[in-house]
């Protein structure tokens, strides 16, 4: 059922789902409970659900492609680095089965270390997905596939560092006034970060605010 529902799902449908959980999160969680320590073990525990959904669906990916690719030997036309220097690409040319001429150009997966091998001219082995026209060099897909242990340990920090933080901050309440001043404040009464103090601080944060809704509206 999840194979079916992430190989059927798309943008749009994503983030309203992503937008319900975050105000799930914030009605059921962050209104009932201002213990800092708990809102940063739900925030660091929602960063590692978000990377376990990523590799899930990276996996399954990775799956379909070595099960329904094509494996071909194709030719090294030409290759460069993008502008930003970001994207390694290389233009691949090749005949499918069924006669097919394919001239491609791929960036994905293909490491810097793979591309300077990369000669113009040479056979390189390739991985075609019929359905979607997609083509990858093998060797930078086995070479990920090997790799993603390393993603796997990214997505357990954020769980691990939740609960040390958890731990760590547990004794600190985050409480606010009606003017939606915010401080922490320990169960001895002493406080920090009290913005009811500090007019700068709370002119800063309301800017930081408006920046960042600015960011995402003009998205």
């Amino acid at each position: 059922m999840l194979n079916l529902f992430f190989e059927n799902i798309n943008g749009t449908l994503e983030i309203l789902l992503i937008g319900i959980f975050l105000f799930a999160v914030y009605w059921f969680v962050l209104r009932r409970y201002n213990s800092l320590g708990f809102r940063m073990l739900v925030l660091c525990f929602f960063l590692f659900v978000a990377c376990s959904i990523w590799l899930y669906r990276d996996e399954l990916n990775l799956k379909n492609m070595l099960t329904k690719g094509e494996q071909y030997i194709a030719t090294v036309n030409s290759k460069w680095v993008s502008s930003d220097h970001k994207d390694n690409n290389v233009e691949l040319s090749f005949t499918t089965r069924s006669g097919q001429e394919v001239n491609v150009t791929t960036d994905d997966y293909i490491s810097k270390e793979e591309w300077q091998k990369f000669e113009v001219g040479k056979p390189l082995s390739v991985i075609y997905i019929r359905p979607t026209k997609q083509t990858f060099v093998q060797q930078s897909i086995m070479r990920f596939k090997e790799d993603k242990i390393y993603l796997y340990f990214f997505a357990g920090f954020w769980l691990v560092l939740g609960v040390i933080l958890y731990l760590c901050l547990k004794k600190y309440k985050v409480k606010v006034d009606d003017r939606g001043n915010e401080w922490l404040e320990t169960e001895d009464g002493k406080v920090y970060l009290d913005e009811r103090k500090s007019g700068a601080y709370r002119t800063a944060k309301r800017g930081n605010i408006l920046s960042k809704m600015a960011q995402a509206f003009g998205k």
